[in-house]
C-alpha cells in the first residue's frame, strides 16, 4: 500500500509504442497487441528488477513468435478422426450439444443411440 506522500510511476505500453521500440524487427500490429497483453502477466519481480524496456519487449516478442509458429504448424489428422469431429460438429449445430449425450461412433462419425 502506498502512503499519501509516496511517489509512484505508471508506465503505459501501447501497441504503437511496442512497434516503435521494435521497429527494426518489423513486428505486426497483431504481434504488438499480443506483447502488450503478455506484459500484464509477465513476472512482476522481473519487471521491478529489470524494468520493461527494449530487451524485455524482444524476449516477449520471441515467445509470441514461437507460440505463433506452433499454432500455425502443419499437422496430420487421420480421415477417421476427421469423421468423428465432423459428426460432433454436426450434432452440436443440430442440438446445441447438451441434448444428445450419446457417444459418436469412431468408425462412422455418427452418434450412437
Amino acid at each position: 500500500m502506498f502512503q499519501g506522500e509516496e511517489k509512484i510511476t505508471l508506465i503505459i505500453w501501447r501497441n504503437e509504442d511496442v512497434m516503435k521500440v521494435l521497429s527494426e524487427e518489423h513486428i505486426t500490429e497483431e504481434t504488438a497487441a499480443e506483447i502488450v497483453c503478455d506484459l500484464s502477466t509477465w513476472d512482476r519481480d522481473a519487471q521491478h528488477e529489470a524494468g520493461v524496456g527494449a530487451e524485455t519487449l524482444r524476449v516477449i516478442a520471441s515467445g509470441v513468435r514461437y507460440a505463433a509458429a506452433r499454432r500455425n504448424r502443419p499437422v496430420t489428422v487421420a480421415a477417421s478422426d476427421l469423421a468423428v469431429l465432423d459428426g460432433a460438429v454436426e450434432r452440436l449445430l443440430n442440438t446445441g450439444g447438451a441434448d444428445d449425450p450419446s457417444d459418436i461412433d469412431a468408425q462412422t462419425g455418427i452418434p450412437r443411440h
